[in-house]
């Protein structure tokens, strides 16, 4: 089984919201990598998982690349 599935789900969250950093960060600055990467959240994941991922940044923010904390308190501040 994947690293992924044996994860809680929020480790999974947060595995998976770095991973989309890492991979539409080069080339591009924070600001727009972080646009970019809310955008993929909002169509993509479920609301369930957004709603998850979005209290992650209270409790597990200091695991999430900064690219990453930045989309998501954009998509706090769209489910607020």
């Amino acid at each position: 089984m994947s690293e992924l599935h044996n994860a809680k789900p929020r480790d999974a969250l947060i595995k998976m919201a770095n991973e989309i950093a890492s991979n539409i960060a080069p080339g591009r600055s924070q600001d727009e990598a972080a646009t970019m990467m809310t955008d993929h959240i909002i169509r993509f994941w479920a609301v369930s998982m957004k709603l998850q991922i979005i209290e992650c940044l209270k409790t597990d923010s200091n695991q999430l690349q900064p690219t990453a904390t930045q989309a998501i308190e954009s998509l706090k501040k769209m489910y607020s």
